[in-house]
């Protein structure tokens, strides 16, 4: 069209881009500019930093990816149950090697938030959007708050999956439109980098919206080979064989990509359905199955705030409005799902304004049926659409919050809003009496648009007379005890209800003048360009606080204590801390090299959770009911925290703080701890149903026997042994003892069993046993042994090794094809199916 080629000579290529690196380093100001003790605030990724640190630091020390994780829950494989976050994604590996780690986390997010606006933009461009639009539209999903606010909940492998989105569609619609090498690469690199971000379950989705467009691509081209009118140039075959053949190359493509992440994707499946806290959770029945996997859904009233960020409230402590507001359903709320109403307003512009030839209209009533199934998802066991997802799907029991999957209603609703931003703006002098399509799509455009603007001026209206907030909690009922959170919420509904009815207003002028040539195209471009970014920075500043990292990270008086008391002790054996602090999540410790019997991880291993007596994010109830279990998990300090739990006493205190007034704030207490490796010739052998419980009993000696899962495959005696084990080397993933036994025993280490751990005694290969249902023990011989321990996946062998394979053959296809390309000319096959013509 001609105005898109006038858009062209007065739109550089660079400006995308940098514009958008610009909006983000604003947006980001106070880390960007605030010195370089600053870290961006997130809540669960102060609990992932102390992981990502220790693993960070096994980096530098060893020059090597660590395997095992051993300073928390009794240890924890690190690529395998995602310990460390994003460890080997690409940018976030680069950047935690050239900059202090609370550096790298946050310029991690800025590079991704970014990054979001080009690759939207780059997706839009491919839709065949003009320049402008496609800029708008690229900024409208880098400001969404969906995407934006999931930075003070720490969420940054859901922001590396949603900043990947717009990339994804953008090289399927590509391969569709004109297949080849590079958008066959395009989408094996941009699969495998969501696998490694590494959030499954986003990426899950991010799969199944980009798999849903690639049928649907798939049908639009079997229906152009179809047309009489396209004859049988340029297919061979029988009918739909092109479309088929696309779509085939889509798979083999994803599946390329799922290759060259089976480092991260292959021992992570392993883990999460073989030795996964989740296995509970999947193994439960009934309504407790479906319950847990429905939790942290969206809830009716929450809906309102799509178009209404302050109706249902948060709790965020930045802002006023965001402060102690949350009056939905779930225990608390740190994120938006507001994707900003000037993308509302846009996307029902080009869904019920555009009278658009089929194959462009069938474009826009798929993206509308993306977000609608999105949002319906989201809903939970609130709607039929996610029952019956969660019955016929398999997998879908292993996830749960359910309102993860509404990025994808943001990028479909930003994706109808560039659509109707093209429109609006392509709009061109015409007679006013002209009956034409294009007058009749301006009146239909016209008049959404006003219908918007107006229906947000009632819903206004609504929310001051307090009627909305009413009607919701008449219909869907208040959560008891969240009365004083509403009426906390009603006077920031009431101001966000006008400014969003305002917005919408001033838009639909827009359009409007627009649609009159009243205002050029550029005017108008500026125009709601700056309302998005005004409206973005409005509601996303709340959610991106900042932290020092050095006040943060140092050691508090108890931990130093014990540091000091360890080391003036020698520092030679192991040995555990129990920390009450923050209900048993507490990881702090671990971060100065304290290894701790609880803490907080999302996939840590269901044997010691069931030893320790852990449900959900409780308190390790067997830990503190039983001291047996205790001992023999080498747990030697408790920290307990005096002004939560009560006064802790004055027997075996280590080390404690108190409060101004002279009271007990934490204590830190000693325990009696048996060794970390010790010997034993006495086994009980009981089963995996029986073992906990009878550890828990008075019969067991945890001194004295080793409860095993199968006979001993040594002839022990039951006798006590004569002997000692001395530690000569510690590291994350290997470990070396001698050994020293007057008769067969077992050797017994305290720290948690996995599969893949190995051993060699005096260099002869012997099995690593299960022992006390969680932990480890290797037979020994009589005399003096060398015991090596060292963990060694031959999944993650096969899997990097079918990687690298992988990605020679993808770089070597891609060469061959570039010396094909130079040395004659290719020829594109068009698409011919979505109504846009190929690049």
């Amino acid at each position: 069209m001609a105005t898109g080629a006038n858009h062209a000579k007065r739109f550089p290529g660079w400006l995308p881009p940098v514009f958008h690196a610009g909006i983000a380093l604003v947006l980001f100001f106070p880390f960007v500019f605030g010195g370089a003790g600053q870290m961006i605030y997130g809540t669960d990724a102060l609990l992932g930093y102390v992981g990502r640190a220790l693993f960070h630091d096994a980096v530098l020390e060893l020059g090597r990816l660590p395997r095992w994780q051993p300073e928390v829950l009794g240890g924890v494989p690190y690529l395998e149950a995602s310990s460390a976050g994003p460890a080997i994604y690409p940018p976030s590996l680069l950047l935690s090697l050239t900059m202090d780690l609370h550096r790298a986390v946050g310029w991690k997010l800025i590079l991704h938030v970014a990054a979001a606006g080009p690759l939207m933009y780059g997706w839009m461009r491919c839709l065949r959007v003009s320049r402008p639009a496609a800029l708008l539209a690229g900024t409208a999903y880098m400001l969404a708050p969906v995407f934006v606010s999931l930075t003070f909940a720490g969420h940054d492998g859901k922001m590396i999956v949603a900043s990947l989105t717009p990339l994804l569609f953008w090289m399927t619609e590509r391969h569709f439109a004109r297949a080849g090498p590079a958008a066959f690469a395009g989408i094996a690199l941009t699969v495998a980098a969501a696998i490694l971000s590494p959030h499954f379950q986003m990426a899950f989705f991010l799969f199944c919206g980009a798999g849903a467009y690639a049928i649907f691509r798939t049908v639009q081209v079997h229906r152009a080979e179809a047309r009489p009118e396209a004859g049988s140039a340029g297919v061979r075959g029988r009918p739909g064989a092109r479309a088929a053949r696309r779509f085939g190359l889509f798979m083999g493509a994803a599946v390329t990509g799922a290759a060259i992440a089976g480092p991260q994707l292959a021992p992570a499946f392993e883990h999460i359905t073989t030795m996964s806290r989740r296995l509970a959770q999947s193994d439960a029945e009934g309504m407790a199955a479906r319950d847990w996997s429905s939790s942290w859904n969206l809830h009716w009233e929450e809906t309102a705030g799509l178009v209404v960020p302050e109706f249902v409230g948060y709790d965020v402590p930045n802002a006023e409005w965001t402060r102690g507001t949350y009056w939905g359903r779930n225990l608390f709320k740190l994120n938006a799902e507001y994707v900003g109403i000037v993308a509302m307003l846009l996307a029902a512009v080009a869904l019920f304004g555009s009278v658009a030839r089929r194959a462009r209209r069938d474009l826009h009533w798929f993206f509308a049926g993306l977000a609608a199934l999105a949002l319906l998802f989201a809903l939970g066991d609130n709607t039929f659409v996610w029952i019956a997802i969660y019955e016929v799907v398999p997998g879908i029991n292993l996830f749960r919050a359910p309102s993860m999957i509404m990025f994808l209603f943001g990028f479909a609703v930003c994706t109808l809003a560039g659509l109707g931003l093209d429109r609006v703006l392509a709009r061109r002098e015409a007679n006013p009496a002209d009956p034409g399509p294009d007058r009749r799509e301006d009146r239909a455009m016209v008049r959404t648009a006003l219908l918007g603007g107006g229906l947000m001026v009632v819903v206004a209206a609504l929310a001051s007379a307090g009627v909305l907030t009413d009607l919701f909690t008449a219909v869907f009922g208040l959560t008891p005890g969240r009365e004083i959170r509403l009426a906390a919420a009603q006077p920031h509904i009431e101001t966000g209800a006008w400014i969003a009815a305002f917005l919408a207003a001033v838009v639909a002028g827009l359009v409007w003048a627009r649609s009159r040539t009243r205002v050029s195209p550029g005017v108008f471009a500026v125009a709601v360009l700056t309302i998005i970014v005004v409206d973005g920075f409005r509601i996303n500043r709340p959610f991106i606080q900042m932290m020092d990292h050095g006040s943060w990270a140092a050691p508090d008086a108890n931990t130093r204590q014990v540091l000091e008391r360890e080391r003036q002790l020698g520092g030679g054996e192991p040995y555990r801390m129990l920390s009450l602090r923050g209900g048993g999540q507490d990881l702090m410790p671990a971060l100065h090299g304290i290894e701790l019997a609880g803490g907080n991880h999302p996939n840590d291993l269901a044997y010691y959770r069931e030893l320790a007596g852990m449900e959900g994010s409780g308190r390790p109830a067997n830990l503190l009911s039983s001291q047996s279990i205790g001992r023999l998990l080498n747990i030697k300090y408790l920290l307990w925290p005096d002004h939560q739990l009560g006064n802790s006493g004055d027997q075996g205190i280590v080390s404690r703080t108190e409060t101004a007034d002279g009271s007990p704030y934490e204590t830190v207490l000693q325990l009696p701890a048996l060794a970390r490796a010790r010997l034993l010739a006495n086994a009980v052998v009981k089963s995996d149903g029986e073992a906990v419980d009878y550890m828990l009993s008075t019969d067991f000696d945890p001194a004295g026997e080793v409860v095993l899962a199968g006979p001993p495959p040594v002839d022990l005696d039951g006798g006590p042994v004569t002997g000692a084990v001395t530690w000569q080397e510690r590291g994350p993933d290997r470990i070396v003892l001698d050994v020293e036994s007057d008769r067969p025993a077992l050797l017994v280490v305290a720290d948690n069993w996995y599969p893949w751990w190995r051993a060699r005694v005096n260099g002869r290969d012997q099995p690593v046993l299960r022992a006390y249902h969680a932990l480890r023990a290797v037979p020994v011989g009589a005399g003096v042994s060398e015991v090596v321990m060292w963990y060694e996946s031959t999944t993650m062998a096969v899997a990097t090794g079918v990687s690298l394979a992988t990605l020679s053959g993808l770089a070597a296809a891609a060469g061959l094809a570039g010396f094909r390309r130079r040395r004659r000319p290719v020829v594109s096959e068009s698409a011919g199916a979505s109504g846009l013509p190929s690049e």
